[in-house]
This record gives structure tokens, sequence and C-alpha cells, in this order.
């Protein structure tokens, strides 16, 4: 993500003072690239150094009123790039402290739960599970996997449970979010793994 305007580039690259003196001098908060990428997108996308950095980045911008639920051209926004992109829990709570919201989902359908569940992170996914759960919704996650490659296809469902066909085909056993296993399958070998994390 080099194209975009100064703000855009400023945060990219962690430059902080820098995003602070444009946002001053009156650079558009929200403004996105072609790709629709904001600057709170931007800050959750790029590669920094340390995990502070996008930690002070990403609450900087929240404070001045970086719009968190703004999505991209493929409908995702910074928190599904933030689990996408593993950018730590800390910053996918800073995200949803200010309204980012869990449950929207990008053109394929896939929401934050569903990135991090991809992603592997157990504390992110945890975070979010915890989020969803105090704005009393029941989650439903399904990931099965059945290709050689490992490549897992994850379905979350959001107070709807899943069709009868699709449960009876899966493990019985109802696991809480902590008991869950992440991962994928060895790609030497074809296997089916089913996960589910049903919260009421």
């Amino acid at each position: 993500m080099t194209e975009g305007n100064a703000l855009l580039k400023a945060v990219f690259q962690g430059k902080l003072r820098l995003t602070r003196l444009l946002l001053e001098g009156g650079a558009y908060i929200n403004e996105g690239n072609e790709r629709g990428e904001t600057p709170i997108s931007a800050a959750c996308l790029a590669s920094y150094d340390d995990q502070q950095t996008r930690q002070r980045m990403v609450r900087y911008l929240l404070e001045k009123g970086a719009d968190p639920n703004i999505p991209d051209k493929s409908g995702r926004t910074a928190l599904m790039h933030a689990c996408a992109e593993q950018a730590g829990k800390e910053v996918v709570s800073l995200l949803l402290e200010n309204g980012a919201d869990p449950s929207l989902k990008d053109y394929s359908g896939s929401s934050a739960l569903v990135h991090a569940i991809n992603r592997g992170d157990r504390d992110t996914l945890q975070v979010l599970l915890d989020a969803c759960k105090a704005k009393g919704k029941e989650v439903i996650i399904i990931t099965t996997d059945t290709s050689p490659s490992g490549t897992k296809k994850t379905k979350q469902y959001l107070n709807a449970p899943p069709s009868p066909g699709i449960v009876d085909k899966l493990s019985p056993a109802c696991m809480s979010p902590s008991d869950v296993e992440i991962g994928t399958s060895s790609p030497s070998v074809c296997c089916k793994h089913s996960t589910r994390i049903i919260m009421s």
C-alpha cells in the first residue's frame, strides 16, 4: 500500500508524528485510496516493527474519529484486516471498544471471526467471541477441513443455527471457545477436520 494520500502513507509507514501533523493540518481521517482502504485499515494492514507502534497508531486514529466500519472495495473493515493480518488482541479490543462491528461480513461472506479462525489466532478469537456474547449474540462457527492442502472452509452463524444437514455431518461434541482446536491438517494427509464453537 504505497499509493493513496499523504495521510495513508504516513499511517502505513508508522509515522505517528507526521500522521498527527497531517490531521491537525486538515487531512480527512476517513479518506480512502482507490481500493477503499482508509487510514484505520492501513494501520491494521501495515507491517510495523513492533505491536506497540500499531497499537499507538490505531488508538490515535480512533481518538481522532476514524470509523472502523468503513469497508474497502472487497468489503473488509479495519477489524477484518486486523484479524486477517494478526494485528493482535489489543488492536482488536481497541477497535471493538470504538464501535467496530464483529458481525459485518466482507463480499466473500467472511466476518472478523472467520478471519481470526482462518489465521489460527486463538487470543483474538476469544476477544471477538466475548464481544459477541456481551451484545447478546449467539455465535456458531463451523470449520471443515477436506482438502489435501489443509485449506479450511469456515462459516459463521450469528443468531441463526446452521441447517440440520450440516450439523449432522460434524462432530456431535460442542466445545467452549477455550476448548476449540485451531489448526490445519498436514498437507500430505487428506482428512476431514471439524471445529464447532457454539455460544448461547
